[in-house]
């Protein structure tokens, strides 16, 4: 399953527009009058939030609270600043995050593998933009949190410019992109 995740920058917040498959199925957008950031994520054909992400004070990591929409509360943490290496549990899964050299992410769930992004190096006027390839069994909600989450911590500093560049990680990693792993079929 792929996964488009495309960012406007306006001059008061973000919005988002996700599609899947090519149709578009959920939209994103930042709260105003915070002192931290809440993005809230809702199903694009009704229009119901699917997941609030609230940013937390911390020093240099990412802090995030997720509320999804049964009202169960998700705790996104920094493992390693460095590394790009972030960890989140969902019931009785644990979600691992690591960023890799350049501008992508694996995630892993209970150490397996359940997809992939990767950002794009240059964005004109509108905003970052994302590709996740991911398990067609995978939570592709909680994937896009994910994702909205490490963009809102790493790309909060730009708004406003004409053009992006991103260069992405160019030092340390916890882990090391795996060229070679496809995602799975959803099974009947």
């Amino acid at each position: 399953m792929e996964i488009d995740i495309n960012q406007k920058k306006i001059s008061i917040g973000d919005k988002y527009q996700v599609f899947t498959g090519g149709k578009l199925t959920h939209t994103a957008s930042r709260e105003l009058f915070h002192l931290f950031p809440v993005v809230k994520l809702y199903e694009a054909g009704t229009g119901s939030l699917q997941a609030t992400i609230n940013k937390r004070f911390a020093w240099l990591k990412a802090k995030y609270d997720i509320t999804r929409a049964n009202g169960s509360v998700l705790e996104f943490r920094t493992v390693s600043f460095w590394k790009n290496q972030y960890q989140c549990r969902c019931g009785g899964d644990m979600y691992e995050l690591y960023g890799h050299r350049g501008r992508k992410y694996s995630i892993f769930r209970n150490n397996v593998q359940v997809g992939w992004w990767d950002k794009k190096a240059v964005s004109w006027f509108a905003g970052d933009n994302y590709k996740i390839t991911t398990d067609g069994h995978a939570d592709a909600d909680l994937l896009v949190t994910f994702c909205l989450i490490i963009d809102n911590f790493k790309s909060d500093d730009h708004d406003g410019n004409v053009v992006n560049y991103d260069l992405g990680n160019l030092f340390f990693e916890a882990r090391k992109f795996d060229d070679t792993w496809q995602p799975r079929l959803r099974q009947p």
